[in-house]
């Protein structure tokens, strides 16, 4: 019987060594899908974002001041923080402006350019209707 009890012993001291890492790469795997989630709704507003350049703006440059694009209604309804976005977008070099960060107000007039200049309706019906991105 004294067999048995190592036996029952080493048994549960392999499955206490086996469940952290299971519940390690349950942990991992639920990481990777919420960061999959996050940049997947980054991209999305970062698409949005170009065409609310174009919308709001100078229709003929793709440009905006902060301040016009913050005002619009449909921009407020749809970024959960627009600065925020655009920040990413500047990092991705889709974008630029001078200023470290925009802030309502104080960088209204601050123009955020976008650095893809083709017009919005040529690039999103390249190659048979399906959307084109650089």
């Amino acid at each position: 019987s004294h067999l048995a009890f190592d036996d029952d012993a080493a048994s549960r001291e392999e499955e206490s060594s086996v469940r952290p890492q299971r519940q390690q790469n349950m942990i991992m795997s639920n990481s990777a899908s919420i960061v999959n989630e996050v940049e997947e709704r980054l991209n999305n507003e970062i698409e949005q974002l170009k065409k609310d350049i174009w919308r709001v703006g100078d229709p003929e440059k793709p440009q905006v001041a902060f301040g016009e694009l913050f005002d619009d209604e449909q921009t407020q309804q749809h970024y959960e923080g627009l600065a925020a976005t655009l920040k990413a977008a500047k990092k991705r070099g889709i974008v630029t402006y001078k200023s470290p960060i925009l802030l309502k107000g104080a960088h209204d007039k601050v123009m955020v350019n976008l650095v893809d200049t083709s017009p919005q309706g040529e690039s999103e019906t390249t190659n048979n209707g399906v959307s084109s991105s650089k």
